[in-house]
């Protein structure tokens, strides 16, 4: 009794956490300090007439104020700062420590009233700020992309085994390792589950390189049994008939469950796929007059066509 490859559900995308959206308000945060920069100069500094002087000031002093209130969070309090303090980055680490002294810089001239040094100050410390975090790994983005990776090396793997479980028993067994390849799987869909789709992504590739291997060994295998087997042109054009249709099977598989990278790639694809159905058509055409050697020729370089398509969508045989 042949075993299957345990079933795949879609994985299932990995919850933000409240610190990835305050991380997200943080860098909305840096924007707004960027935009806000410039700033409104006081009475003083732009010849205001006397009576909008107070009015001038309290605006400059309030926006200048707000600007250092979230940078002063972004330094202190903020959970990339943290993670640059705790990098053992010291280049990074005192990159931030020069970001705060111009903070408290900023904060001791907006005490004086002077908002455009203030201002200034600021945007020094928010230019050393984005240096000093650019210099160490932002973990929750580094493991955002590693759910992406994730999700997608899950559908090559997911369509990989739909395509070797529709192989004829006969053809498949010995070759693949069950209980192996189960185990990696669990562990992968296990890690992912907790949140580690890094970790998760090695037992994972493991699993998609059994079964691209299992399904290329399946083709040689297939190729020797028929190749002893031959006793007439005729057995041989059957079996390269059969062969062209066991390949539009597997094309038609990944048409219809390509991961997202492939997609691009389906019209190249669907042209293989045509351009195989005419040689396939008159193939049949010269077996029909008699021209068997003609027509197994044809159907040879049909095969072609739909490996390469295969390869295309990711499978190599």
């Amino acid at each position: 009794m042949m075993r299957t490859i345990a079933s795949f559900p879609r994985p299932l995308h990995l919850a933000g956490s409240r610190m990835r959206r305050l991380a997200a308000g943080l860098v909305a945060g840096l924007f707004f300090i960027q935009f806000l920069l410039p700033g409104s100069l006081v009475a003083g500094e732009t010849g205001a007439a006397p009576a909008d002087d107070v009015a001038e000031k309290e605006k400059a002093h309030k926006e200048t104020l707000n600007k250092l209130n979230l940078l002063g969070y972004i330094l202190n309090n903020s959970k990339r700062a943290k993670e640059v303090r705790a990098s053992g980055n010291e280049r990074a680490v005192d990159i931030l420590k020069t970001a705060h002294k111009h903070y408290e810089e900023a904060r001791s001239l907006l005490d004086k009233g002077k908002y455009a040094d203030s201002n200034i100050e600021i945007q020094k410390s928010l230019q050393n700020i984005s240096v000093a975090f650019r210099m160490v790994v932002d973990k929750e983005r580094e493991a955002e992309i590693a759910s992406k990776q994730y999700e997608s090396l899950y559908e090559r793997v997911r369509s990989f085994s739909e395509l070797f479980n529709q192989l004829p028993a006969d053809k498949v067994k010995g070759i693949l390792d069950y209980d192996k390849l189960n185990e990696l799987l669990k562990k992968a869909e296990s890690l992912y589950a907790e949140g580690k789709p890094k970790q998760a992504l090695e037992p994972l590739s493991s699993v998609a390189d059994m079964l691209e291997q299992a399904l290329s060994d399946a083709r040689k295998n297939e190729t020797v049994v028929y190749a002893l087997e031959f006793e007439t042109p005729e057995d041989e054009y059957k079996y390269e008939l059969e062969r062209n249709e066991n390949y539009t099977l597997l094309t038609n598989i990944i048409m219809s469950n390509s991961p997202k990278e492939i997609k691009k790639k389906l019209p190249l694809i669907r042209m293989l796929i045509n351009k195989n159905e005419e040689m396939v058509v008159e193939a049949e055409k010269l077996f029909e007059k008699g021209d068997v050697e003609e027509a197994i020729s044809l159907l040879e370089k049909g095969n072609k066509t739909l490996v390469r398509a295969l390869r295309l969508g990711g499978l190599t045989l």
